[in-house]
């Protein structure tokens, strides 16, 4: 499903940085946005750093759409409302980021991104899960075989033993 949702809006970050915007153009698997940035200084490269409350994704090096504009299209594996960061490389090496925004501020839909961030899957839990109730079932049978151990004895005729039967003549 082709979704192209745009709201022209644009947010003005901090120098060397000036109107960042970006619309999202799929979110079909995942979201697909377009991106721009303009840059008032000489730069080797810009990225974009998205980042949520739970994860930080690898950056994605936009291109020179010239006159100090620098754009892409970037994938997001989640339609959520992204923090994101633009840092600026110069050519001796030198970085500068970019105030954190999201998403939302840059111009994406709101409807396209609303809900709750999606939690990373902890695929461990399972594999634990099955552990914690094998050891629960061992430490049950341990602690039967131990109370049939102290209490279950006989004195080899079927009744319990006590020590100090007088009608025993093995006590005697």
């Amino acid at each position: 499903m082709l979704v192209v949702l745009s709201i022209m809006v644009s947010v003005v970050l901090a120098a060397p940085f000036g109107e960042a915007t970006a619309a999202a153009i799929d979110d079909e698997d995942g979201l697909a946005i377009e991106v721009s940035v303009e840059v008032n200084r000489a730069s080797e490269a810009v990225l974009f750093r998205p980042f949520s409350t739970f994860e930080e994704l690898p950056p994605t090096a936009l291109r020179s759409l010239g006159d100090g504009t620098w754009g892409g299209v970037v994938v997001l594996p989640t339609a959520e409302d992204w923090f994101v960061v633009f840092e600026l490389i110069e050519p001796d090496g030198a970085t500068e980021r970019s105030d954190t925004t999201t998403l939302v501020e840059l111009g994406v839909d709101p409807v396209v991104v609303s809900g709750e961030p999606e939690a990373p899957v902890s695929s461990s839990f399972e594999a634990s899960t099955w552990w914690l109730i094998v050891g629960m079932v061992l430490a049950l049978g341990a602690l039967g075989a131990l109370a049939w151990w102290t209490f279950g004895t006989t004195d080899g005729r079927g009744e319990p033993s006590t020590p100090d039967d007088p009608e025993d003549p093995a006590t005697d």
